[in-house]
């Protein structure tokens, strides 16, 4: 715990990097839904970009800046373990669409409880701290690179995690 507040950008830079590594969400993952996805972020990421629509498999690979063989790997695996189903594309029977199945919602719903549930420490921040924290960290986040809030279900969205 520091007892003091850290004036520098090394020093900050420590105890932000501290304070994520102590609420690393990857034990989580793995503990709620490793289980049935296995190890790894990749499926996990696979499953977000399924969690609003349907995708092909390159609009997945694009999605997620991989090559289309990784992406197949990732959907393979997938579908191997019940959580996305393959169809024809009707537009062209070529290609497939990759889409959720009931049981990769729920597995869905499972990762984004955990990404998206904030760390107790930083929950029972009062409004005023939250807001200056958030005044701070909006500053050093590129507005190219902001995430839109609606991810929180506390902020009325829709829990969902892109």
């Amino acid at each position: 715990m520091y007892r003091s507040v850290p004036d520098t950008p090394h020093e900050v830079w420590a105890l932000l990097q501290a304070f994520m590594d102590a609420h690393s969400t990857k034990e989580k993952l793995r503990e709620r839904v490793g289980q049935v996805v296995g190890t790894g972020r990749g499926k996990v990421r696979v499953l977000m970009q399924l969690d609003e629509q349907s995708l092909t498999l390159g609009d997945i690979a694009q999605a997620l800046q991989v090559d289309r063989p990784y992406a197949t790997v990732l959907v393979n695996q997938l579908e191997e373990i019940g959580l996305v189903e393959r169809t024809p594309d009707p537009g062209d029977r070529r290609r497939k669409i990759v889409a959720l199945t009931a049981a990769g919602r729920e597995a869905m719903r499972e990762a984004t409880n955990v990404l998206t549930t904030p760390p107790p420490e930083l929950a029972a921040l009062d409004r005023a701290d939250l807001r200056r924290l958030g005044a701070v960290l909006a500053k050093l986040v590129p507005a190219s690179k902001e995430q839109p809030p609606r991810h929180s279900p506390a902020a009325g969205g829709t829990g969902r995690t892109p």
